[in-house]
């Protein structure tokens, strides 16, 4: 498969993956000014997530790690609440990782709050 390949059906099996969780998909690739985001969703509490998803086709290097940046979370947090009819809720940052392992099997590794307190 090539690499575009693996993102569209990535994506599509982490969209499943949180519509089966329960989310409501907000929006997918969100943008502002040079800031993205995979996914905005909101959970079954209201509180709103901002996803950020990698995938990888198994080659024997394991589940991918994602480098998160605090501060373009915050950007595209703050971004998007600005023109949102969204007000009084949490909001967190979450890390999706997937692993391809062939045509229809990843193993998929999510992160809730990756940014939150270890305490």
């Amino acid at each position: 498969m090539n690499a575009t390949t693996i993102t569209s059906k990535a994506n599509a099996a982490i969209r499943r993956y949180l519509e089966l969780k329960g989310y409501e998909v907000l929006e997918a690739n969100w943008a502002h000014g040079n800031d993205s985001i995979d996914f905005i969703v909101r959970d079954e509490c209201g509180t709103l997530a901002f996803v950020v998803a990698e995938a990888r086709e198994n080659a024997g290097e394991g589940i991918p790690g994602i480098a998160l940046d605090r501060g373009a979370f915050e950007r595209i947090a703050a971004a998007y609440l600005t023109h949102a009819d969204i007000v009084d809720c949490d909001v967190r940052l979450d890390a999706i990782s997937l692993l391809v392992l062939g045509e229809s099997r990843a193993i998929i590794r999510h992160h809730v709050n990756a940014l939150g307190e270890v305490g």
